[in-house]
């Protein structure tokens, strides 16, 4: 056997190796004649497949599965797997890489694929100012807000003279000046949904760079001429979006249809002398709009947990599998 035969042999042999090297210590892997990054790295492998583990299932399933495998992919497949945050996932993944058959590109994309699924979601910033106050030298100002409100702050400042034209605006002493006309980039599938009632789910694009949602383009748009109602030409008058606090009357009568009394058990006041509520109070955001309004009784709308994140006490009313129900 040549020595190019002999090396392939050996790290073909990958488990029947990792299961002699389980329990010896490095210093006799080297004395062994092995070199000390082989070593550490076959004592590092022999425990991930014969050491101990809560995870001992997993362990038999990913040894089972790594018989077909070399060494060199062996390292391979540990170093994806070394990337994963919790153990159970860390399992999870090995066991699925060892049980690919292809070749080692085949497993690395896998592997990629893998890590960016289990990826935690990055948090939208919260929106709000933050102000760096130095003792000696210009303070900052941070602001974070919609894409939108600071795409049109951006388009009304001078360029040439930015401090001063942002204090003129908030002195209310900015002088008129061209208006940027910007585009708001609407699908005809979108405006179906938004005239649907649906405008909070779509988001649209401006050309300027910000993005909108469909709501929020109603809001804006007719909010001062007081005709932010949308019609539909079957179901009527569908959402008032956050331009108007207050139900019409045919959304009084369709809550009244869904709970005739008042849904807080076990009141029995009757719908016709209730108050309209909103599920998400309008102070949190909550939109006029049929899913977010029910029936209440003056007194249960008073006491009403309006801020679901709170200490319960009194409970809330809410929308549960398209019922209102009470909950705490």
């Amino acid at each position: 056997m040549s020595a190019l035969q002999a090396y392939a042999t050996h790290i073909a042999s990958a488990m029947d190796i990792l299961a002699e090297a389980h329990g010896m210590s490095e210093r006799a892997l080297i004395d062994l004649g092995l070199p000390d990054v082989e070593a550490h790295d076959l004592r590092a492998l022999a425990a991930v497949y014969f050491g101990p583990t809560h995870f001992s299932r997993k362990q038999r399933h990913a040894t089972t599965a790594a018989r077909y495998h070399d060494l060199v992919t062996l390292k391979l497949i540990e170093k994806y797997v070394s990337r994963v945050r919790t153990k159970r996932d860390a399992w999870n993944l090995r066991i699925e890489l060892c049980r690919l058959r292809g070749p080692a590109s085949e497993i690395a994309r896998r592997a990629k694929q893998r890590l960016r699924d289990l990826r935690p979601r990055r948090t939208p910033p919260r929106e709000g100012v933050q102000l760096l106050r130095r003792p000696n030298g210009p303070w900052t100002m941070r602001i974070t807000a919609p894409s939108a409100f600071l795409a049109e702050l951006d388009a009304a400042l001078n360029p040439a003279r930015p401090l001063d034209s942002l204090r003129d605006l908030l002195r209310d002493t900015a002088a008129p000046s061209a208006r940027t006309t910007t585009n708001v980039i609407i699908p005809l599938n979108a405006l179906d949904r938004i005239l649907d009632g649906d405008g909070e789910e779509v988001t649209l694009r401006l050309t300027n760079g910000a993005t909108i949602t469909g709501a929020k383009l109603v809001e804006r748009t007719f909010t001062e001429h007081g005709l932010a109602t949308l019609i539909h030409p079957v179901k009527g008058p569908v959402n008032l979006y956050r331009t108007s606090r207050y139900a019409t009357e045919k959304q009084r009568r369709m809550a009244a249809a869904e709970n005739p009394t008042c849904p807080w058990p076990p009141c029995n006041h009757p719908a016709d002398k209730a108050q309209i509520h909103h599920l998400k109070a309008w102070k949190h955001g909550g939109l006029t709009n049929m899913d977010n309004l029910t029936v209440c009784c003056p007194y249960h709308n008073g006491v009403n947990q309006d801020d679901p994140n709170a200490p319960p006490l009194r409970g809330r009313l809410a929308r549960v599998n398209g019922k209102v129900r009470w909950v705490r």
